[in-house]
């Protein structure tokens, strides 16, 4: 048999000796080409369906199971998840969650650990449907508000902390009080900073709207500025309109009392007799004048006008009986028992 004669690479053909050693290499390269495209199709594919599973998962822990515990409660407020809208402004689950747990929390700090008998589910229910009107509310009124350019500020949220870190007539050092708000509410200074900015928002929106309110607190002042110190007498004049009320107080009350800051108020004032400027009540429901009538150390006695905001009240009112709030949960109803009274004295308190 004869030979193959052994192919001399010379200057001449070594453009073609090349060509024919690459070709002949094909066969191993290309299979190895399509493994790694078959590799990196796979991988994309499984990622997509990781990415798709954990979303389809996180859905329906959110708005199917309802969970809020700390992981979905951290997902939400990370990806700022909807839980509602109302008329047509996106509310964040986050919020949501945000209020209805540190509502538990404080429930919970005072009266112990609810179990997952009938009244303690009847009771989150309660809270689980307050915390998701109060986050509606407050997504409305900050949009609202951020629609005028007057937003809330840090240094009023500052102020505010201020004034929270006075207890019993001492100010608390920044590690203490970030520790009674955990304790207390389970809450981070961020997310304590995030909710008083939310109901700083409502606060100073339902302020700019009711013009009622005002002019109702510019004819009280002026007649107090007209020399009128008897609130009863004032009374007389305005008790018809319907957002007008008077409270004597009968009794001592320490300055820190929850009275939507009147005792804090009384107490600033110099002397027994003087009357302050009107101002925003703490839960930003109206305007209050506070006249002092006694005081005692740290006690004082004092007579009030209140002066109801309620604009934005008739305006949220008409935006649900319209059906133009739309939730992305359900949240059962809850049965008239003790429990929807307890409820309710907790949240005053």
């Amino acid at each position: 048999m004869k030979k193959d004669k052994k192919k001399v690479v010379t200057q001449q053909n070594l453009e073609e000796s090349r060509d024919e050693i690459l070709s002949k290499g094909k066969r191993f390269r290309y299979p190895f080409q399509y493994s790694k495209h078959r590799l990196v199709n796979n991988a994309i594919l499984i990622s997509i369906i990781a990415v798709v599973a954990f979303g389809f998962m996180c859905w329906f822990r959110l708005y199917k199971a309802q969970d809020t515990g700390d992981v979905m409660y951290r997902f939400a407020r990370a990806f700022r998840m909807s839980v509602a809208r109302i008329d047509g402004v996106k509310v964040r689950y986050g919020d949501y969650l945000m209020l209805y747990r540190s509502s538990i929390k404080s429930i919970e700090h005072q009266q112990g650990a609810l179990d997952d008998s009938t009244d303690s589910e009847r009771l989150k229910a309660y809270y689980k449907r307050q915390a998701l009107s109060d986050a509606e509310d407050y997504a409305y009124a900050a949009a609202k508000l951020a629609e005028t350019n007057n937003n809330v500020t840090d240094d009023e949220i500052n102020e505010v902390i201020r004034d929270h870190k006075m207890i019993d007539g001492e100010e608390r050092s920044d590690s203490a009080f970030q520790g009674i708000i955990r304790e207390n509410f389970g809450l981070s200074m961020d997310e304590y900073r995030d909710m008083i900015r939310m109901t700083l928002a409502k606060k100073k929106y339902a302020e700019s709207i009711d013009k009622k309110a005002q002019d109702l607190a510019k004819l009280v002042q002026k007649a107090i500025d007209d020399g009128e110190t008897d609130f009863g007498k004032i009374e007389e004049v305005y008790k018809e309109n319907d957002i007008f009320s008077f409270e004597s107080l009968g009794e001592m009350v320490d300055a820190s009392n929850l009275d939507s800051g009147r005792a804090a108020m009384a107490m600033s004032l110099k002397e027994v007799g003087d009357i302050s400027e009107r101002f925003v009540s703490k839960s930003g429901n109206g305007y209050y004048f506070v006249k002092l009538t006694a005081r005692e150390g740290t006690k004082v006695k004092y007579d009030s006008i209140w002066i109801r905001f309620t604009e934005l009240d008739k305006i949220l009112d008409s935006l649900r009986s319209d059906n133009k709030v739309e939730e992305y949960i359900e949240i059962k109803e809850v049965a008239e028992n003790n429990d929807s009274n307890t409820a309710e004295q907790n949240k005053e308190n």
